[in-house]
Formats: C-alpha cells, structure tokens, sequence
C-alpha cells in the first residue's frame, strides 16, 4: 500500500509539473517513459484533450515515431473524431507504411462511421497477409465489421476464435461481453468463461463477464459471486466493485452494497459518486447521522452536485426536519430542474408545512416533467383527493389519461367517484383496476380507509381474492 501511495504522488507530482511547464509554454523536453505516463493517466481519467497535447509535445520531439501518430489516431477514434483519426493515420502511414496497427484502427474508424465497405476491403486485405501471430488482431478487428454490420453472433464468434488464442486479451475480453449482450448468448457466454477460468483463475475480466453473464441470466447470487472475485483478484478495476453493489442493490442487499461503495471510495477516492451511493445504502438503512456526515463531506469535493443536495433533503425529510428538506430541495433544482422526483419530493415536503399552493405547484411540475410515468400523476391526485377537491382531481386524471396508463390511475379514479356519490360508476372502474393490477388494490384503503367496511366493494375483492390470492 505504501508503494502504490509513493507512485501516485510521483505520478501526480509528474502531471502537476507538466500541467504547469505546458501552460507557461516552457516544456524543453520530456523524458518517453514520462509522456506514456502521463497519456496512460490522462486517458484513465477520461481527459483526451489532455492526452492530445502529450501527444503533440511527443510528435515535436520524435516526428519520425510511428508510435506516437498512431496514439493520436486512437485519441481520436475514442472521441468519435473519424475524420481525424483517418488523417492521422495517413501522417503514420507516411513514417511507417508496413505498420499493421493502422490497418486494424482504420477498420475500427470505417466501423464507427457505418462504413462497411471500405472495412471490409481493408479485412480482407489483412486476412490475405496475416500471420499465425497477427490471427487474434484479425479476429478483434473482424468483430468490429460483424457489429457495424449487425451480426451480432458472428461478431461473438469472432471474439470467441480470438479469446481461444488468447483468453487474457483484454481488449477480446472487454468487447466479448458487448457481443455476448448484442447476441443474447447469456448461457453460451457462462460455459465459455467458465472454461477460461478453469484455464486461469485469476483472470479477473473473465470473472466480470462470467457475473454479468450470471446477472442476464438471472442468477443473481451467482453474480454477485463472480463479480466479487474480479475486483478481488484485481482491487483496482472499479467496474466489478460497481457492477456488484448495483446487483446486490437490486437484490435487497444493501449492507452488502454499503460495504463494496466504502471499500470501493477508500481505494479510488474520495469521489463524490461513490460518496453519494454510501449516503443513499445508510438512508435505505435508515441509518440518517451517517448518510448527512457522508453527503456534507462530498459536498466539501464538489458543492455544485444536485444528487448531493436530493440526498440531503431526504436525509431532513427522514427525521422531519422539513424546512431544511425544502431547502435542499430547491438547491437540487437549481442545478437541475429536468428531475421528476426533485419536484415530487419537494411537493411532498410542502404538504408536510401545509403549504398547499406550492406543493400543488410543485405536483404539476413533477408531472409535466415525466408524463409517461403514471406515479407522478398518482401522487397529485392522491394530494387533490386528500383535500377533498374531487372535480379537480377529475381533471387531473382525465389529463393523465392523455400521457400515460396505470391500475393506480384507475383506484384513484373509483375512489374520486366514491366520494362524488357516484358509485356505480366507481365500481365499474374499480373492477377494471383489479383486472389490471389486483395486488395495488390495498390504495383503495390508503385514501379512504371508511371503505374497509363497504359491502360491495369488499364483495368484489373476496372475488378476485379466489381469482388471484390474497395480494
């Protein structure tokens, strides 16, 4: 641990000098092992550009490298620049003619770009003059055509042949698991990786794709499973730890999501997305102090976050502190206002301070940012049928019949109708919502808990009882 400290900050002390020589323009010369460093680190960290100006320092400095015209190619091929990338692999073929690399990135370049044409005719090209070595290039390349095409199980096979020759290829790894989604080969793909693991353990992609494989197949806890291995045998791929906390999450697991978030942001962080995931498992935990002290300390990393500030206002809202639950609301909304549960969560806070001109303000809001959820719609017409103002929560359902469709716009019509004394009408609808969704039918009471004891309406859920069991 002391070692991998030491070469972050030597790592982080070679980029700062960089950084600083680059903006003053007073870069004399930069050792090649310094510049692979710092093209490896910016393109980790997503920074292109970055990565684009190392790259120029590098072509100034050896303008007869092969090597350093070929990463500007792939620099522009990951930021879909095509055209780019095509030039400068022209600028490569100029200083090294015979290189392979740039016949396998001009295939990627013609792929993204649809181009299936002229990729094929490079392929064949390389397929005509390929060695035994060059076999798993061919392969990776050739999956790139068969996606552009969308032969989605050609494009498995090819990887398949190219993990055959080398299971540890992480590239063949990598775009394996986008094949074997593409092509729905969930089953194939566990008995495949599952022999590559038999061949070597510790191949910690293998592990990634094999719980992915497990997740897509639904075998949850073999999964979880899985994915724990790949970031065990490998602590730094991010992915596993990432990957496994969503399923456990899904899985109701969330102590065991809340551990791999903590282990996951004391090995990469702090990081406001890993901090903000711990705050969200200690609320689902109702563990309230913990996710406040976490989600005020990822504040202190980033202050313009509108994930950060939701979280806080649920936090307040938990332990009823609801004026601070406004507040934090209404920051979240001013980083950004396109987030339905922003607004529904505020309405509801309103409710809470009885301030019912906003909170009616704030219901609107919520629906006309997500109308094709009928939860939204729900929720403002649960609000108006809890005031009382049934004419308006008429039209508030007749509106949402225009958007969206749900069993829970159906119970809160009947119950509008209930209380409007109409109802026949009411059970004709309340029918329809059983035939739709029986098990949401406990909301009849939820709103009007008077109606336990209505003859009728009991004697249509003693019915669907028998039809459907006690849901």
């Amino acid at each position: 641990m002391e070692h991998k400290i030491k070469r972050d900050l030597q790592l982080i002390n070679l980029v700062s000098d960089f950084e600083s020589k680059f903006e003053q323009g007073n870069i004399d010369y930069v050792e090649e092992k310094t510049i692979y460093q710092l093209i490896e680190y910016y393109e980790s960290e997503f920074q292109i550009e970055k990565a684009m100006e190392v790259v120029d320092v590098a072509l100034e400095q050896f303008p007869y490298r092969s090597d350093f015209y070929l990463i500007k190619a792939r620099l522009f091929l990951a930021d879909n620049k095509i055209d780019q990338c095509l030039s400068q692999l022209k600028d490569a073929e100029n200083v090294a003619p015979y290189e392979k690399e740039i016949s396998l990135l001009r295939i990627k370049a013609h792929c993204v770009r649809k181009n299936t044409k002229d990729a094929k005719v490079i392929l064949d090209d390389l397929k005509a003059s390929c060695l035994d070595g060059d076999l798993i290039d061919y392969y990776i390349a050739e999956s790139y055509f068969f996606e552009a095409s969308k032969e989605y199980k050609a494009m498995y096979n090819s990887l398949k042949s190219a993990l055959k020759i080398d299971s540890g290829n992480a590239e063949a790894l990598e775009r394996f698991w986008v094949a074997v989604d593409l092509s729905r080969e969930y089953e194939n793909s566990i008995a495949f990786h599952k022999a590559i693991i038999d061949e070597n353990p510790y191949n910690h992609l293998a592990w990634y794709n094999l719980g992915l494989s497990y997740s897509f197949n639904w075998e949850y806890d073999k999964a979880i499973e899985a994915l724990e291995y790949s970031f065990i045998i490998n602590p730094s791929f991010e992915l596993g730890y990432l990957e496994c906390a969503e399923i456990c999450l899904q899985e109701g697991k969330v102590k065991k999501a809340l551990e791999i978030y903590i282990d996951a942001n004391n090995r990469f962080g702090p990081e406001c997305d890993f901090m903000v995931n711990i705050a969200s498992c200690y609320l689902q935990l109702e563990k309230i102090a913990e996710a406040k002290m976490t989600l005020l300390k990822a504040l202190r990393i980033e202050a313009h976050n509108e994930e950060i500030y939701f979280l806080l206002g649920e936090s307040y809202a938990k332990s009823g502190s609801w004026y601070s639950a406004i507040n934090a609301y209404l920051k979240a909304i001013d980083i950004d206002d396109s987030r339905e549960e922003f607004f529904l969560s505020l309405a509801k806070a309103y409710v809470q301070v009885e301030d019912y001109n906003k909170a009616t303000i704030n219901f609107h809001k919520a629906t006309k940012v997500c109308m094709e959820d009928s939860l939204y719609w729900r929720e403002y017409a649960c609000f108006v049928i809890r005031l009382g103002l049934y004419d308006e929560a008429l039209q508030i359902l007749d509106e949402a019949d225009e958007h969206t469709f749900g069993a829970d716009l159906l119970y809160c019509r009947a119950i509008t109708l209930f209380f409007m004394k109409r109802k026949k009408e009411g059970l004709e609808i309340l029918t329809e919502a059983f035939e739709e969704d029986f098990a949401m039918h406990r909301l009849i009471f939820e709103l009007a808990p008077e109606l336990e004891v209505d003859k009728d309406i009991n004697s249509i859920i003693r019915y669907y009882q028998r039809e459907f069991g006690d849901c």
